[in-house]
């Protein structure tokens, strides 16, 4: 309702809110409160995705069957065992199969230690090179390595004991996670061939 004041320059409007108190406002004003109308409905910013994550490795190709991984100075070779065979190795097979490889002329591959088979797993990549091309399990694994990889691989790390010839420790690259096998355990994996650039130890 409206109430005139006597005596006041300006008219004043009375408004009713509620049962214990009132409002005592300017007229003029109400014409500001109309004009203003209801809030404009919120609209959230574009989603602008994150950057890519970078890879902590740097591999350069050496154009004869190894690759370079510059900041571990650790070659690898470039096919593993899987891609190399078509087939799956056993631990005491993949520890042969190293030793007697000699890719790139050189003679001192061996199976990696754990730490260095974890550092190339490389959770920025995501590769069908595995040896079914699975799509639904693509490989932690730099593209630069050759494909028909195995899933995973034997390390160097084991513990000989008198019980079911027991056992390796193996990354598995779909997932990076560390598994213990048998060294009779095959199915689906090999060795991927490491050696130290410290010592050239070129075949003669």
């Amino acid at each position: 309702m409206k109430i005139k004041l006597n005596g006041a320059s300006n008219k004043f409007l009375l408004l009713f809110c509620g049962t214990l108190f009132c409002l005592l406002m300017p007229t003029n004003s109400l014409a500001q409160i109309d004009s203003i109308g209801p809030p404009a409905p919120f609209e959230s910013p574009p989603y602008v995705p994150p950057p890519p994550r970078k890879s902590h490795l740097n591999f350069i190709d050496n154009g004869n069957g190894t690759l370079t991984e510059t900041r571990s100075n650790l070659m690898w070779a470039k096919a593993d065992s899987y891609a190399d065979l078509g087939r799956c190795l056993n631990w005491y097979d993949a520890v042969q199969y190293a030793k007697n490889l000699r890719t790139g002329g050189y003679e001192n591959w061996r199976l990696p230690s754990l730490k260095e088979l974890d550092w190339i797993v490389d959770g920025t990549k995501e590769n069908v090179m595995a040896w079914n091309h699975d799509p639904r399990h693509p490989l932690y694994l730099d593209e630069k390595f050759a494909d028909g990889a195995a899933y995973w691989y034997w390390t160097e790390d084991h513990t000989d004991t008198d019980l079911n010839q027991c056992c390796a420790l193996s990354i598995y690259f779909v997932t990076g996670i560390t598994n213990i096998r048998r060294f009779i355990y095959c199915e689906n994996g090999g060795v991927r061939p490491v050696r130290n650039m410290t010592n050239p130890a070129a075949v003669r």
